[in-house]
């Protein structure tokens, strides 16, 4: 597929994620489609902060790691990236700042200088060095200077005198000719939506009828809290930060016994504090939804990067054993649709569901078709009691009558053992006979399961995947012959019927750990041997990155 690559590299507190945000978002808006991917350390300045942006005719859903125009504003961030040159690759940076030779890369460059600085300066706003770059390459790439102009104005309300000087700024950048040769690309109107995962995992929760949230900031699963918070009085929502993550589950439990759709926002390590709380809600069996945004690990691990490290821990979540559903979204817009059907089997079967987003589907935005809403999501399955309720009976399906407070009977819940109007017990007989209530749900669930995307599944050798490694598995496999996939966005429980057929295929699960949790996973389930590949370097993947991978497994 035709695509280009331009990557924004310097310093936090250099303007990158704005500017590179209105690069993305302009070239959008101008015909575009767009898939973006941020690389940068923990700390507020300093440090490395490469913003990537990969240009198409078509939606992307993975990065190319090559560069094929590299924007310096920062020479120390830049000699980091060099591993990402290729021999075509065009180096812009600023000419009166300190200048990155071949004797610093080791490499031949392309290099093309501008005094960025002394132009922002001459606009009025020293700081706006950022802008003239965004203009020199939106005239590049052909961008209507109207699109960038309105942005600029957005990002700078209230502020007349930078706002007039960042115009000037831009208007300078697209004077400058960048003499780069670049693919042909066909852009024109569309259709299509940009979001980031953050962006469609809140809004899902929006349109399923989310009216609690409560948190402790932990990254990267902080920005979902954070655009609910802003849509918050918008949408009659109530978003609480609680004092640590044991509050904010056991708030978001009361909540939602109290009737209100809830859920609760963390990574790996926030949710570990809040095992007593899971294991609550399953007892209870009051539904709550939980967003865990994995980032490496173990203990704070790197705040800031990406990996699929959290599977085999929500899975086994919570002491004890109960029902619950687990799943991982590909994209922005699965993000929307998935976490729409969480809060509806939560409420359904009356159990905990975690979202198992990442920090690179968070920050990644992308290029997607209109999110689909489904009304059906919106059942309660709340009754209104009548004489004699239990709480807890014992049902064919065994999905007890969920009531909320308030009504004409009283709704008894107790975190011991308990009986089925809610009294607790030790009656041994009533504990077999809850047990195998709670667990029983499984089955149900199972047929709520949708079906795995499926590619080339005649292909002697399967990809197995899950979550936001489907764009770089789907890219790979579509441009290398015998290769097929299979890939989930519903992780727990498996379907092992999904997998007939595949026995005698080499299957191989890649996944962003080092001990193959899926495949391990799969293997428990359905008895089939499963390979594994896994990226743990806090990157995320690409199809080069898989293609290397399996050459030095000697699959290719």
């Amino acid at each position: 597929m035709k695509d280009y690559v331009i990557a924004i590299s310097g310093e936090a507190g250099q303007g990158i994620n704005t500017t590179g945000d209105m690069l993305a978002l302009s070239l959008f808006r101008n015909g575009y489609c767009v898939f973006t991917d941020k690389s940068y350390h923990s700390r507020i300045r300093g440090g490395e902060y490469v913003y990537r942006i990969r240009i198409s005719e078509e939606p992307l859903f993975s990065m190319r790691q090559e560069f094929d125009l590299l924007v310096s504003l920062s020479k120390s961030t830049t000699l980091s990236q060099i591993e990402y040159f290729h021999e075509d690759t065009v180096l812009v940076f600023d000419s009166d700042s300190e200048h990155i030779t071949e004797e610093d890369t080791g490499v031949r460059l392309k290099k093309l200088d501008f005094p960025f600085k002394r132009i922002a300066r001459e606009a009025g706003e020293v700081r706006a060095q950022n802008i003239v770059s965004l203009g020199a390459i939106l005239s590049l790439l052909g961008v209507k200077i109207e699109i960038p102009q309105r942005l600029v104005r957005e990002a700078f309300e209230g502020k007349e005198e930078i706002m007039q000087a960042n115009l000037r700024a831009l208007g300078k950048g697209y004077e400058i000719s960048l003499s780069i040769e670049l693919p042909s690309f066909k852009v024109g109107e569309h259709d299509y939506y940009f979001m980031n995962g953050t962006e469609g995992a809140a809004l899902g929760a929006i349109a399923a009828g989310c009216k609690f949230l409560s948190a402790y900031p932990m990254t990267p699963g902080t920005g979902v809290m954070t655009f609910m918070a802003a849509n918050a009085l918008k949408h009659n929502i109530v978003v609480e930060q609680a004092e640590d993550e044991i509050a904010a589950i056991n708030m978001a439990i009361g909540a939602s016994y109290a009737g209100a759709r809830s859920l609760v926002t963390t990574s790996g390590g926030g949710f570990a504090l809040m095992q007593e709380g899971v294991s609550l809600a399953a007892m209870v069996e009051t539904p709550v939804v939980i967003v865990d945004a994995q980032r490496p690990a173990p203990a704070t691990g790197l705040p800031t990067r990406t990996a699929q490290e959290d599977l085999a821990f929500v899975v086994h979540s919570g002491h004890g054993e109960f029902v619950k559903y687990v799943v991982a979204p590909r994209t922005p817009k699965d993000a929307f649709e998935i976490t729409e059907k969480a809060f509806y089997i939560a409420d359904k079967y009356q159990i905990p569901v975690i979202i198992l987003l990442t920090e690179s589907l968070n920050d990644s935005s992308a290029t997607v078709e209109k999110p689909v809403h489904r009304e059906e999501y919106l059942e309660r399955f709340i009754v209104e009691p009548g004489e004699g309720y239990k709480r807890f009976k014992i049902t064919r399906d065994s999905i007890s009558p969920r009531a909320i407070p308030g009504g004409k009977a009283l709704v008894k819940v107790d975190s011991d053992e308990h009986d089925e109007e809610g009294h607790i017990t030790e009656d041994l007989k009533i504990r077999k006979a809850m047990v195998d209530k709670r667990m029983n749900k499984l089955s149900g669930l199972l047929g709520e399961l949708s079906e795995p995307l499926r590619y080339n599944l005649s292909a002697p050798v399967v990809l197995i995947g899950w979550g936001d490694s489907w764009g770089a598995i789907d890219e790979f496999c579509r441009s290398r012959d015998g290769f097929g996939y299979i890939h989930f966005n519903e992780v727990f429980p498996i379907d092992a019927s999904a997998f007939s057929g595949l026995e005698e295929k080499r299957l191989l699960a890649v996944e962003g750990n080092y001990t193959g949790q899926f495949a391990s996973l799969i293997g428990a389930v359905t008895g089939i041997k499963v390979e594994h590949v896994g990226k743990y370097d806090g990157r995320p993947l690409s199809a080069f990155w898989i293609e290397e991978a399996l050459r030095e497994e000697g699959i290719i």
